[in-house]
């Protein structure tokens, strides 16, 4: 069938249909090689119907080509769970997000965070190091908890505290561990700025800003590390129930 016709029974404009085929996702059946119009097949409707309909989710070229081309209906739908994964997981950044904006509509500038200085002894961390990108700090991090987790289960419910470095760059060394004797990672003992967070880990830095600017104000020097103790179970509390202690070390 010629091209406009086929576009009417997929319910597509004529410029979707040659777009689909400029990206070798629907090749007509045949073209006339003096006008160069383009010919269907019936068959053809339901594949570009599916190309729409993946396409008007904002399903990547990518994924749309393995779902045509998946030999059978299994495979097809391994595809296609594995899309929505990601579709959820994005979900979840987009709520985080919008929870993020919702705290900064509520002025910053005005959340109370109570910060404490005292002298504290030395603590070893027993866990891995990771690597970690600055712009995917949140995702990075939570995937190094997460498998520091599953390798210390023998740790009880030993709260995990992260090891960030005072200055970020683009990439950078995370350590991630629970207090233990003969850990591999240790955080100096001496002088310690400490805050509480309570909410998403999107807006600890929130948190940061009013720890460092405290920190600032009473004229000390911030040394590095900081670190994030998780006092709450991502398994069993909302992102807006955890609890989260931030700390920097203090020149001496």
């Amino acid at each position: 069938m010629p091209i406009g016709e086929f576009a009417r029974l997929a319910r597509l404009t004529v410029k979707a249909v040659r777009h689909y085929d400029a990206e070798g996702l629907l090749v007509p059946a045949s073209v006339d090689p003096h006008s160069g119009y383009r010919y269907y097949r019936a068959e053809q409707v339901r594949t570009a119907t599916t190309i729409a309909l993946l396409r008007g989710l904002d399903v990547p070229l990518p994924v749309v080509r393995q779902v045509l081309s998946a030999p059978d209906d299994a495979a097809v739908a391994v595809v296609l769970g594995e899309q929505r994964e990601r579709l959820a997981a994005e979900l979840v950044r987009r709520e985080q997000a919008l929870r993020t904006l919702d705290a900064l509509r509520r002025a910053p500038e005005r959340v109370p965070y109570a910060v404490a200085i005292a002298d504290r002894a030395p603590v070893q961390l027993r866990g891995r190091s990771g690597r970690v990108r600055a712009d995917a700090l949140d995702e990075d991090t939570g995937a190094l908890c997460r498998l520091v987790l599953r390798e210390l289960a023998d740790a009880g419910r030993a709260p995990l505290v992260a090891v960030f470095p005072l200055d970020l760059v683009d990439e950078f060394d995370v350590q991630v561990g629970v207090p233990s004797a003969g850990g591999e990672t240790a955080l100096p003992g001496g002088s310690w700025a400490t805050t509480l967070h309570v909410g998403p880990h999107p807006q600890l830095p929130l948190a940061y800003t009013a720890l460092l600017e405290h920190v600032r104000e009473l004229g000390h020097r911030p040394a590095g590390p900081v670190t994030e103790t998780y006092l709450t179970d991502p398994d069993t509390a909302g992102p807006d129930e955890m609890v989260t202690r931030v700390a920097v070390a203090l020149d001496r």
